[in-house]
């Protein structure tokens, strides 16, 4: 009886309702590695290679993808895993130290309930994708993107994720153990076949497929929005998953080995088979580039990504989920909740699959997000936390505990997200692409990372600590002394 009372309890751990004690974290540096490789090695790696093709040439995607991808998911990381792995406190809840109990169900409503429903639907059509390109190569039928395979099997995909999702944390950890390796040994094979056709300076000389500007320099730093985009993506869920590693060092290295290096070897591989071939689908470009064999491993495995990152990024939010939206919600078992949160995106694979076309302009939207998002992270726990918390004040009562602010939101930490957002909408437009001049120098994600920091920092010394908001004075972190709960990394 008491062994099974210990199961349970580590299981409602793992599903966010306490902080993680070491002992009940599940993933070892490999481990979370796997975990990273899988979510990052998916179709949209593949396409977001493509949609760097569209910009600029090889050489310069080649360099646009590097740059982009480590600085948002190193902004990313350090905002939410290294935190999120000291302690084994569920992201959002940890949010509340920066925007208020409310404030986080704000921030959750906008950056994984709208973004995450949308991902796992764009993430079901491309597994639907794969499928009807997979079909295609072993029955030589015209590929249909709206056609009813595609749609069908979008929605077994949704459905599988959240049957693993419900099957809990474990589950997820052996599927990213099996997935992740082949998948690494696909894109190495994918590279092969790709420089068996052409030569390393053939494929560096190939130009853009459809810049939209004659001004190069506009064109490069698109290429790096869209990258920079691409690891900022990762700030909903990484936190959640990081939680579930041993100590923080587990928690942040093997997002530079899994998500960047996985990210970027898939893009790599997009950017070069898609300028080689001509077109930035991935679906498409894979039914041509190793013959019919090769093709239906290749479509087969990416099919299965799809289903990785879905895994992934589902969990986390659940977890979320449990955890914010109030005690209904936290009594409710936990297959409801998945199944509750998948019926939108079956939904939006049913009757608005047209969503898969808007790929590249959702995902740029989310870094107007997650960039400022990521720099309020930064400046509140590095510079005025000194990476130190109070785990008794997260999880309090939201009456007492000094994360209430003002009726539950920090005016100046939404403050400071709502001028990041704006800064980056005012350098760069993602639904028209267009720019302001510093764009070319500066990007759009760095100078929204930077000032929704700065303004975060600014207001909260000027502010905040007078009027005893947050527990960020001196003295108000003298009265909660005895209630101290600092974990150890």
């Amino acid at each position: 009886m008491a062994t099974s009372d210990s199961v349970d309890s580590g299981l409602e751990a793992q599903r966010g309702d306490t902080p993680l004690l070491p002992s009940e974290r599940l993933w070892g540096f490999w481990e979370f590695t796997y975990a990273n490789s899988a979510l990052a090695i998916a179709t949209w790696a593949f396409l977001i290679g493509g949609a760097t093709a569209l910009f600029v040439g090889v050489t310069e995607g080649i360099a646009a993808i590097v740059i982009g991808n480590i600085l948002g998911v190193l902004l990313a990381s350090f905002a939410t895993c290294v935190p999120c792995g000291k302690y084994g406190t569920e992201q959002f809840t940890f949010l509340r130290s920066m925007f208020g109990g409310n404030g986080s169900r704000l921030v959750y409503v906008l950056a994984v309930v709208f973004l995450t429903m949308g991902w796992l639907a764009v993430l079901g059509l491309m597994f639907g994708r794969s499928i009807d390109g997979l079909t295609g190569l072993l029955t030589e039928h015209e590929a249909n993107p709206t056609g009813s395979l595609v749609l069908v099997s979008g929605l077994f995909a949704i459905l599988l994720a959240g049957f693993v999702v419900a099957k809990g944390p474990t589950s997820i950890k052996v599927f990213n153990t099996i997935v992740a390796p082949a998948l690494v040994l696909i894109m190495g094979a994918m590279l092969y076949m790709v420089f068996s056709d052409h030569s390393m300076a053939e494929l560096l000389a190939l130009p853009a497929l459809d810049a939209p500007f004659s001004d190069k320099r506009v064109n490069f730093m698109i290429a790096v929005e869209v990258n920079m985009a691409a690891g900022l993506s990762w700030w909903p869920y990484i936190g959640n998953l990081a939680r579930l590693s041993k100590n923080q060092r587990t928690a942040f290295w093997p997002n530079i080995i899994g998500i960047f290096a996985a990210a970027v070897l898939g893009e790599v591989v997009g950017l070069l088979a898609s300028a080689a071939l001509g077109n930035s689908d991935p679906t498409i470009w894979m039914t041509h580039i190793g013959g019919l064999a090769f093709g239906v491993i290749a479509l087969g495995f990416v099919a299965f990504a799809n289903i990785t990152s879905m895994i992934n990024i589902l969990y986390t939010s659940i977890v979320g989920l449990r955890q914010l939206a109030g005690k209904t919600f936290r009594d409710m078992s936990w297959t409801l909740l998945v199944v509750m949160f998948c019926a939108v995106p079956l939904l939006i694979v049913s009757f608005a699959p047209e969503v898969y076309d808007s790929f590249f302009i959702f995902l740029v939207w989310t870094s107007a997000l997650n960039s400022a998002l990521a720099g309020i992270g930064i400046a509140d726990y590095y510079f005025l936390r000194q990476q130190r918390m109070n785990l008794r004040h997260l999880y309090a009562s939201e009456a007492l505990s000094p994360y209430r602010y003002w009726k539950g939101f920090n005016p100046i930490g939404l403050f400071a997200l709502l001028v990041g957002v704006g800064v980056y909408v005012f350098l760069f437009n993602p639904q028209s692409l267009a720019n302001a001049s510093w764009f070319r120098f500066i990007s759009a994600s760095i100078p929204s990372c930077l000032l929704a920091g700065v303004i975060h920092f600014v207001l909260t010394r000027a502010f905040a600590e007078r009027l005893g908001w947050g527990a960020y004075s001196p003295r108000a972190k003298r009265q909660h002394d005895s209630l101290n709960l600092d974990a150890q990394a």
